[in-house]
């Protein structure tokens, strides 16, 4: 039977929608709302971290499919069952939500919307951008519910434009949708992507992911000679200095140790640091990340110098910011593994974790820090290769487990070269020193926490190097990949230095001493060199014991300056002197680089 309006008693009658009316704005308002959250939003962030995310939609697509359906179909049963008053406060509140919601996620983000080198969930927006988004989120659910009190003679067209905004929301994300299932690879297998056809036994050809590094060889140094390059990512002279100051013992342990506090790098992110400290060649950004790895690791000599003098060569470092196929490093690394494959071994943990990846995208700026600490290495740890050995995984925790799950043990043999990768003081820091998951943050990263579980991992390491006899004769770099960043949007407002330690071969039992020479981070590649008495076939430069203290030598700085709304830009700076003194950093270029991820 139809549903009729009844004139109420003693007041002139609410003119609330009948069922009809309601119908196709429910209907609509019940399918947008899901379907940005639920299936747009995750299948657009998968799109946006295709070449870091390496597991198909199809893994976690289904169940992100499977909850659209049903809060769509809730969210339909409550609007439909509401009338009058009731019905037009909560669809008002929800057709603002849903806007808003599609608003955020593609005009209010401030290009914050992929997963970022600090991880989701610590993304910093000034106390003003806040308030203001809060604001904008306020005013227009209180406006779309006040509307409909308000409008009473035109309440037919009040209901067309929620009805036009609604399919203009749907609409524009199923365009998006559409193009993104014909541009990209998202339907694509991932062995599909990036692969080498091989011939198996049988002469059939099989298709196999890109290459990995993984863990084999980590704790088994060679009785003939180490070099051991430990790399902790953001490893800021500021971290140091603080954590020494806090714990001046910190220090005893680093004996023969020679401590370089005005030392630069090259870069200012994991990509392309890690490419560039091994290789020396630099990134212009002309050409995607693949193809600068696979230029950098083919002409760079360094690792093609230590092979050719019997060095076996290990590399432990991170996929996406380090290497994207690790077979471009076939020619010398010990430790990859060019024919894997995956599954997924957390499903549920992959799906929420795409969900908070989403959250993060079109949550309101004050609601973002709900969602958690969110990166890339997260998504690792719910797959799993099937290799000889696991993917190697600079994240603490796992990191330090696959440190440790094997015993040292010192092999006869050609001499060992490792370059050992960890997440260090890079943010997030999810764990505390005894590698339980902190998630009570305050809002506050502890840098001296990072420190602590940083070298908790290190001392490991040069503490068997010790226990087996192999410390003194082993060449050891520390450092960090580049300084802390205050912002990725911002031009730089201090000075930058990274922390480098250097021990040499033949150097311990003596304390650690300061040199405060104007040296950059190209030169540790011949600094190695020099340690271990190689004569090289190229000249690379001095090393970092070759430079006076007092020298005036220029180096130069790229900060790699994200650009909201616009084409990411390097911007150079010529640093003459103590790099700690910012007066001593002039700014010299700017230059349009495009993606810097692309």
């Amino acid at each position: 039977m139809a549903e009729t309006r009844t004139p109420s008693v003693g007041k002139k009658k609410y003119r609330g929608f009948n069922r009809q009316e309601r119908l196709v704005p429910s209907v609509l308002l019940a399918l947008a709302i899901p379907f940005t959250l639920f299936f747009f939003g995750p299948f657009d962030a998968y799109c946006a971290n295709l070449d870091m995310l390496g597991f198909a939609f199809g893994d976690f697509g289904w169940l992100t499919f499977a909850l659209a359906l049903f809060v769509a179909a809730a969210l339909f049963a409550i609007l439909w069952n509401l009338k009058g008053r009731v019905f037009d406060t909560v669809y008002g509140v929800l057709f603002a939500i849903g806007f808003l919601l599609f608003l955020q996620g593609n005009y209010l983000n401030l290009g914050l919307d992929a997963v970022q080198g600090d991880g989701v969930g610590t993304a910093t927006y000034t106390p003003l951008q806040t308030v203001v988004n809060t604001v904008i989120w306020v005013l227009a659910i209180g406006g779309s519910v006040t509307a409909f009190f308000v409008v009473k003679k035109k309440r037919e067209i009040l209901r067309l434009v929620t009805v036009v905004a609604t399919v203009t929301v749907i609409g524009v994300q199923l365009i998006t949708f559409g193009v993104n299932s014909l541009l990209t690879d998202v339907w694509v297998p991932v062995a599909e992507r990036e692969v080498t056809d091989t011939d198996t036994e049988g002469g059939e050809e099989e298709t196999v992911l890109p290459g990995i590094l993984t863990s084999a060889n980590l704790t088994t140094p060679s009785k003939d000679g180490n070099i051991i390059w430990i790399v902790v990512d953001r490893f800021d002279i500021k971290y140091y200095n603080n954590y020494v100051k806090n714990n001046p013992d910190f220090v005893d342990a680093l004996d023969g140790f020679t401590l370089f506090d005005n030392h630069i790098s090259k870069y200012a992110r994991t990509y392309p640091s890690i490419a560039y400290m091994l290789t020396g060649i630099e990134n212009d950004y002309s050409t995607s990340r693949a193809d600068y790895f696979k230029k950098a690791y083919s002409e760079g000599s360094f690792l093609y110098e230590l092979a050719a003098n019997g060095y076996d060569i290990n590399l432990y470092t991170e996929k996406f910011y380090a290497y994207d196929n690790a077979d471009v490093f076939s020619d010398y690394a010990e430790n990859i593994s060019s024919s894997v494959r995956y599954r997924v071994i957390d499903r549920m943990g992959l799906w929420g974790d795409m969900l908070r990846l989403t959250l993060f995208r079109y949550l309101p700026i004050c609601a973002k820090g709900a969602v958690g600490m969110l990166s890339s290495g997260d998504f690792t740890d719910d797959i799993e290769y099937s290799s000889n050995k696991p993917l190697f995984d600079p994240d603490m925790k796992s990191a330090y487990t696959q440190l440790t799950e094997a015993p040292f043990t010192a092999l006869d043999g050609n001499k060992n070269f490792t370059f050992f990768h960890i997440n260090g003081c890079h943010l997030p820091n999810a764990y505390d020193e005894d590698f339980n998951e902190v998630t009570d943050y305050n809002d506050q990263w502890d840098s001296d926490l990072a420190m602590r579980v940083s070298f908790k991992i290190v001392n490991y390491y040069l503490d068997e190097l010790r226990r087996l006899g192999l410390y003194e004769d082993a060449t050891i770099i520390i450092t960090g990949d580049h300084a802390a960043a205050m912002s990725d949007t911002k031009d730089p407002e201090g000075s930058r230095v990274t922390t480098l330690l250097v021990k040499r071969k033949g150097e311990s039992g003596t304390p650690l001493k300061v040199n405060s020479a104007p040296v950059e981070q190209y030169q540790i590649r011949a600094t190695i060199l020099a340690s271990e008495g190689i004569t090289p076939a190229v000249d690379y430069g001095p090393t970092v014991f070759e430079i006076p203290e007092n020298s005036d030598r220029k180096r130069y700085y790229r900060f790699q300056k994200t650009v909201t709304g616009g084409d990411d830009e390097l911007v150079v700076y010529e640093v003459v002197g103590d790099a700690k003194d910012f007066d001593n950093w002039t700014l010299v270029d700017r230059i349009n680089v495009g993606n810097l991820y692309k």
